[in-house]
């Protein structure tokens, strides 16, 4: 019966997104992913709320330099949205302070200044809704230059999870580091170090770190997702500043989006929230379609 009522709960969850949105926003959502828990439900078409978002702002009225991309890597499927930073184009993170629709994570300050959120994908792990707690970010979560809070509760990263944390400003290049409070002796030393960005995200593990094939998390990480067929995000960047949004609409092996990334001449990548999460939003009359 439990195993019974946690499937029909995740597809009334998946449902809840089929409703029409108002944003004039285009919604890449979930092409193939299997559903989180021990039911192992085949979801199709279907997405969750988030818990935050990796989202694309550009001032309105200029030209910025997005481009959508659709392929296929050894079988499997992604979108990918090629974005070059400027004065006026840049990323950031956004969250709500509790799980939402990634269509309706938005930075309503910068839309008041005259930005536009061109595009964006699904970011942080999160408390899933079992959980009290649903919708904390796992990890750390900085907008602004300050870590956010969930309840009152900071989003700081944690060391020994298994938890990388990227860190970037709006010019410049990501920083990859695997620091935070220490969780595995239970205390709020924070050991490693501490990068005072204007934008942090923790994922689960690295990539690419420096142009090279690397795991930061000494085996917390590394974790086969390929074997459960998830789907999956991915948050990189070139050494020019250029950074791809990618969403993988189902499981690759670690070293197979490692040959993708480094064909992009990848510079820093790590992994984000995936599963039934995985999501991409972009807007038609602000991104140009690759010429594949």
């Amino acid at each position: 019966m439990k195993k019974l009522y946690t499937i029909i709960l995740g597809l009334c969850i998946g449902l809840l997104t089929a409703i029409p949105k108002t944003w004039n926003v285009s919604a890449e959502l979930v092409k193939k992913a299997w559903g989180q828990g021990s039911s192992n439900t085949y979801i199709l078409g279907l997405n969750n709320a988030v818990g935050s978002a990796v989202n694309i702002y550009t001032l309105k009225g200029t030209e910025p330099s997005i481009i959508h991309h659709m392929g296929n890597y050894n079988g499997i499927n992604y979108d990918m949205l090629e974005v070059k930073p400027s004065e006026t184009t840049f990323i950031k993170m956004d969250y709500m302070g509790h799980a939402e629709w990634l269509n309706d994570i938005y930075d309503w300050g910068l839309v008041g200044e005259g930005y536009v959120r061109a595009g964006g994908i699904n970011a942080n792990y999160y408390s899933w809704i079992t959980n009290p707690n649903y919708g904390q970010p796992v990890g750390g979560l900085r907008m602004a230059g300050e870590w956010t809070d969930f309840r009152g509760e900071p989003n700081l990263p944690d060391y020994g999870s298994g938890y990388v944390t990227a860190y970037w400003d709006r010019p410049g290049l990501m920083k990859l580091v695997y620091s935070g409070e220490n969780v595995v002796q239970g205390t709020t030393e924070w050991i490693g170090e501490k990068v005072d960005s204007e934008c942090a995200v923790s994922g689960s593990y690295t990539y690419i770190v420096n142009g090279e094939r690397k795991d930061l998390t000494d085996g917390y990480g590394w974790y086969e997702y390929h074997a459960n067929d998830y789907a999956f995000c991915c948050l990189a960047q070139k050494k020019d500043g250029t950074y791809y949004l990618i969403s993988f609409w189902n499981g690759m092996r670690d070293e197979n989006v490692q040959d993708f990334l480094l064909g992009l001449d990848v510079y820093n990548a790590l992994r984000l929230d995936g599963g039934t999460s995985t999501s991409m939003v972009y807007e038609d009359s602000l991104v140009k379609e690759a010429e594949e």
